[in-house]
């Protein structure tokens, strides 16, 4: 009996099939490559297991730390310190930002200043903030806070500033009112950079976050990286390596969905390549 199907619904399921599966296929290539090399350079000896854990090793360490509370023990610390530092200088940075983006007089009273401090790279401030909080939670927060600051001012400033000239215009000549302005032309138009550089900003904070508790800490993830690597414990200092690029991952995924929802009314490039 002649098969009566029609080729292309072979070629249709087939493309379904793989529309399904390749969100899942492509993005693990690279990690997969990457752990085999990883494990054939430690059991060929070409890297030291002495100091340079296999990925099986970091797999069963990871799940004993797991188990015995140690890893969630230091990764709730150091999420509490980098979620209350991004949140403040994201809050300060965006808050100063507005006011120099929306007032002459504010951004020459401000932006001068400002502008003059954000060059001193954020862990040049690690002496001063032990001098003045010394070496507790807050001189590690105030120095997540101050990277995220300065990132968050500069691009909440130009995205007001950048705002579609004839809105504006037409606003005003409705007669709508500064905060009106503000809140339903001018923010809305800088939301895009502020998100963009919200993933910026919480990158630098896991960066500086390490910083601090390598520097003046005995708990959190930095620290157990640090002091894993100074007793020769490869296993436990790629362990918390791995859990801090995971945290940050999924931190850095959270921010992109606000994105996506947030700036949803743009119709852009990103819609047709659908990532």
């Amino acid at each position: 009996m002649l098969d009566t199907s029609h080729p292309n619904s072979h070629k249709k399921s087939h493309k379904k099939m793989w529309l399904f599966v390749e969100p899942f296929i492509l993005p693990a290539i690279m990690p997969v490559l990457l752990l085999v090399s990883w494990e054939v350079a430690v059991r060929s000896g070409f890297l030291p297991n002495t100091l340079i854990a296999s990925p099986s090793q970091v797999i069963i360490d990871f799940f004993s730390m797991l188990m015995d509370g140690s890893l969630l023990k230091h990764s709730m610390i150091s999420l509490r310190r980098l979620i209350i530092g991004f949140l403040l200088g994201t809050f300060l940075g965006i808050s100063f930002g507005a006011i120099v983006g929306t007032s002459r007089i504010g951004a020459r009273l401000l932006e001068p200043s400002i502008l003059t401090l954000i060059p001193i790279p954020p862990i040049a401030w690690i002496p001063l903030l032990i001098i003045i909080f010394g070496i507790g939670e807050s001189s590690k927060i105030f120095l997540i806070s101050i990277g995220g600051f300065c990132t968050l001012f500069i691009h909440t400033a130009h995205g007001i500033r950048a705002a579609d000239k004839h809105l504006v215009e037409l606003a005003q000549v409705l007669g709508k009112s500064q905060t009106s302005m503000f809140w339903h032309i001018l923010l809305p138009s800088a939301i895009p950079n502020i998100i963009a550089s919200m993933r910026v900003t919480l990158a630098l904070s896991w960066t500086l976050l390490l910083a601090a508790e390598v520097v003046a800490s005995s708990q959190g993830l930095g620290w157990l990286i640090w002091d894993s690597r100074n007793f020769s414990r490869p296993d436990d200092m790629i362990v918390g390596m791995v859990t801090v690029g995971i945290l940050g991952k999924l931190s850095d995924s959270l921010l992109v969905w606000l994105e996506h929802y947030f700036t949803r009314w743009r119709k852009t490039y990103r819609d047709i390549i659908n990532v």
